[in-house]
């Protein structure tokens, strides 16, 4: 048990080290400047303390873990235990290490699950039992040989994996199914954490995969734990397991795919895989998707108790915006990544059945967690909110012949929800408009043709953009335009087109004001160069026939920001750097567009004269800056040279 434990803090060092980047280190053999890495573990690490004892202790704790499963048998199999006692208890000692097993086995399961992780399962038992075959011809109280169950012929290495797997996930099972009040958490929170280490090995991956019932019997487990075990580190834990679980099938699910399209085989025989075949039935208790989504939803209603239709439908129920603690926010937040996670376990009908909830959940989670903060930072929840729709609305797998009909209403559905949850209204706290508008642009990129020619999501959508273009926030001001650039951009012209002559004319209004209303800080600065780039998209997007036009709107905007000599002085930090930054863009469009520069600065000699001065004025500058820099010392060759060195 002892060493278990120090075995497990060892191997967290050991990860903390490698997780932090390798100081770079000077070669000093030779005059190269060549740096070579150093490991930031110390050679005096607990690691190198346990290392050389791993292949005994491997086999003891294993043995150890045979014996804690047989010790905690119901009374009715104990018929089944060994007549002669096992590795480490005798029939007369049972009962007491009954007792000691019950207190030391977590450490030595996280152990066992961290020791063949990191051995990748190619570890055999007569690896093992080589290197402590001295241990057992010493110890005649240890019976190793018994516990491990080898009679006969030895197993080969699959076949003791399996045996490997089927014991640690038995253990766990069995104390997660009930632990006892009484029960250290410290026991509950190294359980999960073993679990966890356990399927971050491909091996453990691919065999909780493969029966998809013991990954659905896990989950039910850990659903049930959380029914009794109530503190967020413990719910963290959990949904860090149920990750490893839906990864796990991600990755075996993936890999059948990829065989049958490597095959050529009937595309309807790669529509069917998946939770949900043809007919797009889940079946309690045999899927691995209901089974995750009944535990997430537990997760959710506990931290976010409106969710539930029981409690949002109570009369007694008042809807208000809170923000959530940091650890709710976290989970809330892994939730939601799993939750997107769960369409691609699904075949295309699977997906249409349980695409309605987890949209609906996500786009609640955004409307509610989406709150306008003094920093401009963006919640945990949202993010992965935001990462969500983005997977979802980018599944290839949801969009057949068969499920193009359900999948349109599903993408306008929930646009449209989004456009409501982000219509401005006087409640606190101040929903944030960024998240809520990066939502509905996700929408714009990624689900053109699903939502192209619907007028009132169209009109929805553009209302939220003018909205955000005319904020009193110059931080909402420039993240409206970035995301405008993007949807301007979009290769699709049926979709960008309405945009640019709805919001375009706004835009440009909003830049021309500059002049008389200069920014006086950072973020006002940023807004307005946000704003310059996507007139600058603009003219670059259009015709050559209309490259005049465009531009006469742009360089004139771009002029009236330059400040004569004299305003210069005495200007702003954020008022100078928009002089220099709109100069720098004149310089750059002039050759860009010569034909059509020289036009517009023709129509107009006063801008002509401007122009010239601050080219003037910015030269004269850059002239003085230099003539201010001392000039490079020169090393002169000396007068007297030794014939003789000394050296």
């Amino acid at each position: 048990n002892s060493w278990a434990q120090v075995y497990v803090v060892a191997m967290n060092i050991k990860k903390e080290a490698e997780s932090k980047p390798k100081r770079a280190i000077k070669n000093t053999d030779d005059d190269d400047d060549d740096y070579g890495t150093i490991d930031e573990l110390p050679p005096d690490s607990l690691i190198t303390l346990v290392q050389p004892e791993l292949p005994t202790l491997s086999r003891l704790w294993l043995a150890a873990l045979k014996d804690y499963a047989l010790l905690t048998l119901p009374a009715e199999f104990s018929s089944q235990l060994p007549p002669d006692g096992g590795a480490f208890y005798t029939p007369e000692t049972i009962d007491t290490a009954r007792l000691h097993y019950r207190n030391s086995w977590a450490p030595v399961l996280h152990a066992v699950a961290l020791w063949l992780n990191s051995t990748g399962f190619t570890c055999s038992e007569s690896t093992e039992a080589a290197a402590i075959s001295g241990l057992q011809k010493r110890s005649t109280s240890v019976n190793l040989n018994q516990a491990s169950g080898a009679v006969g012929s030895a197993k080969s290495l699959p076949e003791i994996n399996k045996d490997r797997m089927h014991l640690i996930l038995g253990v766990s099972i069995q104390f997660l199914c009930s632990p006892r009040p009484e029960e250290p958490i410290e026991h509950v929170t190294a359980c999960l954490q073993a679990l966890h280490t356990l399927l971050d090995s491909p091996y453990a991956r691919i065999h909780i995969a493969e029966d998809q019932l013991i990954g659905v019997e896990l989950l039910s487990v850990l659903h049930r734990l959380l029914l009794t075990w109530n503190p967020p580190s413990v719910q963290l834990l959990v949904t860090g397991v149920v990750q490893q679980i839906v990864r796990a099938a991600q990755d075996y699910l993936q890999e059948k795919r990829s065989t049958l399209n490597e095959d050529d085989m009937e595309k309807e025989a790669c529509t069917v895989l998946g939770e949900g075949g043809d007919s797009g039935g889940l079946i309690p208790g045999k899927s691995l998707v209901f089974a995750t989504m009944e535990l997430l939803m537990f997760i959710l209603v506990r931290h976010m108790p409106h969710l539930s239709t029981k409690v949002s439908d109570s009369p007694s129920h008042i809807a208000t915006k809170t923000r959530l603690s940091e650890e709710s926010a976290r989970l809330v937040a892994a939730t939601v990544t799993i939750l997107s996670d769960l369409p691609s376990l699904c075949s295309p009908a699977g997906c249409m059945t349980v695409l309605p909830t987890i949209l609906f959940l996500i786009a609640r989670i955004l409307k509610d967690t989406a709150i306008k903060s003094a920093d401009n930072q963006v919640p945990p929840p949202v993010s992965a909110a935001l990462q969500g729709i983005k997977s979802i609305v980018t599944l290839s797998m949801a969009k057949t012949e068969e499920t193009q009909k359900q999948w349109t209403a599903l993408i306008r559905s929930t646009l449209a929800c989004i456009l409501e949850y982000s219509q401005p209204e006087d409640s606190v706290p101040t929903p944030d408009e960024v998240s809520m508008l990066t939502a509905i642009a996700l929408f714009l990129w990624s689900a053109s043709s699903e939502i192209i020619g619907v007028q009132s999501l169209q009109n929805g959508c553009m209302n939220r953009f003018k909205n955000a273009l005319n904020s009193c926030d110059p931080w909402v001001q420039a993240k409206c335009y970035q995301l405008l650039l993007s949807v301007f951009q979009h290769s699709n012209r049926a979709l960008s087109t309405p945009y640019i002559h709805s919001l375009a004319p706004i835009v440009v209004e909003k830049l021309k004001a500059v002049e008389r209303n200069r920014p006086a800080s950072n973020v006002e600065l940023l807004a307005v160069q946000e704003g310059v780039k996507v007139l600058e998209t603009l003219v670059a997007l259009g015709e050559e026939q209309n490259r005049v036009q465009l531009l006469a709107l742009l360089v004139p905007t771009l002029i009236s920001y330059l400040l004569d000599e004299n305003s210069f002085a005495s200007a702003s930090s954020a008022s100078k750097d928009l002089h220099e930054f709109a100069l720098q863009n004149l310089m750059h469009i002039g050759p860009l567009y010569p034909h059509a520069f020289k036009t517009v600065m023709g129509a107009a000699p006063e801008l002509k004269v401007r122009l010239e001065t601050a080219v003037r004025a910015s030269q004269a500058s850059k002239a003085k800056a230099a003539a201010r820099q001392p000039a490079p010392a020169i090393h002169s060759a000396p007068t007297i040279k030794l014939k003789t060195s000394f050296f």
